[in-house]
């Protein structure tokens, strides 16, 4: 099987080679099969949820996706995002407006800074992210755009890049507006996006944080994580990397978790349940997913370096081309399969800078050279 599966890299590598005429690098992309398993799914008492596969964006299990929620403090997911892409800087200095800290409703989340207060935009995120903090989330927001207003166009902007078509943001932290909502599929599409960002993987997967003392703060801060199954609590779970819990009166609970096993990983929505609900719904999900889904990686631990010569013959070894590709590049690719299904039945070829795989000869998706 090794050797089958080093002809079909070498195959795919030379023709994407001859395609472009130049050394293309494989970025991370996950294919998946078309196959919906035929077990029982389960029964949540969240109104809307959703397992999505993290790599390829295949949709495992879903209850009323395209429902419109309010999402409550999952909002903060996007505003962290966003935060992280339109600022060079993340240790640049947010001075924290009387609006900023005043402006919130009585009894909403916070971490207590004080209008004047300085502090490294990293601090901030991780004030949004592990204590929902959202006088934070209003810093960081006047600091990348200039007011809140402004950051909330670059939300819907982003929102709408990544394919969302039924949300909308009015609010950088999710407090409650009627005009404020998503769906299930659009909170796993921005999840899936903010994954793909290795310094917003950083913040969600901490269990705490401290911030030093700041001209406002002469002690510091500590700061732990909302999300349950983070840290060890009777609703801890293998392979969770992170994620994000929200609530209002108006959304009820809401839950983003990531979970990640070998070289599967999954993200998990759950919108409008209660309390327990929440976790005892994203185990039932994941669960689910974990045992009726498996990932392979079917390029993993090839190190021949393909090269082909002015002939355009297929030839290892061959010092004379002028190509070179080290296909750990293919590495990058992950196949997410139904569990009955076997990676023997699986077939690769190459066009122009698409890679396609397919499972009993049928197309079932492409990855993409860069």
């Amino acid at each position: 099987m090794r050797k089958i599966l080093k002809k079909m890299a070498l195959s795919a590598s030379i023709c994407a080679i001859a395609a472009t005429g130049t050394i293309p690098v494989l970025a991370a992309e996950g294919v998946a099969t078309q196959t919906i398993t035929q077990k029982k799914q389960p029964s949540i008492k969240g109104k809307a949820g959703i397992i999505m596969d993290a790599k390829s964006g295949k949709i495992l299990y879903a209850k009323k996706i395209d429902d419109r929620h309010y999402p409550a403090s999952i909002t903060k997911i996007l505003t962290t995002l966003v935060a992280i892409e339109n600022n060079k800087d993340l240790y640049g200095e947010v001075t924290f407006s009387s609006h900023a800290v005043n402006s919130l409703e009585h009894g909403s989340t916070h971490i207590g800074i004080k209008a004047g207060e300085k502090m490294p935009l990293i601090d901030v995120l991780h004030g949004i992210m592990l204590e929902s903090a959202n006088e934070a989330c209003n810093g960081a927001a006047e600091y990348t755009a200039g007011s809140e207003e402004k950051f909330v166009d670059l939300m819907n902007k982003k929102a709408q890049e990544l394919g969302c078509t039924n949300s909308h943001f009015v609010t950088t932290n999710g407090l409650h507006n009627d005009q404020h909502y998503v769906t299930a599929r659009d909170m796993a599409k921005i999840s899936q996006a903010a994954l793909k960002n290795s310094t917003f993987r950083l913040i969600t997967e901490k269990a705490n944080y401290y911030i030093p003392k700041t001209n406002k703060d002469k002690k510091g801060r500590s700061l732990w994580n909302h999300h349950k199954m983070i840290k060890r609590t009777r609703y801890i779970y293998d392979g969770v990397e992170g994620g994000k819990t929200g609530y209002t009166t108006k959304a009820g609970g809401t839950l983003v978790t990531f979970a990640k096993r070998g070289d599967q990983e999954l993200i998990c929505v759950d919108l409008c349940a209660h309390g327990a609900e929440l976790y005892e719904d994203t185990i039932k999900m994941f669960d689910y997913a974990f045992q009726n889904y498996y990932t392979i990686v079917p390029f993993r631990g090839i190190e021949r370096t393909l090269k082909d010569d002015k002939y355009g013959i297929l030839s290892v070894g061959n010092r004379v081309s002028p190509y070179t590709l080290p296909l750990k590049h293919l590495e990058d690719i992950t196949i997410m399969l139904e569990k009955d299904e076997q990676p023997s039945n699986l077939s690769y070829r190459c066009n122009g800078k698409y890679f396609y795989v397919s499972y009993n000869k049928k197309q079932i998706g492409k990855a993409t050279f860069h």
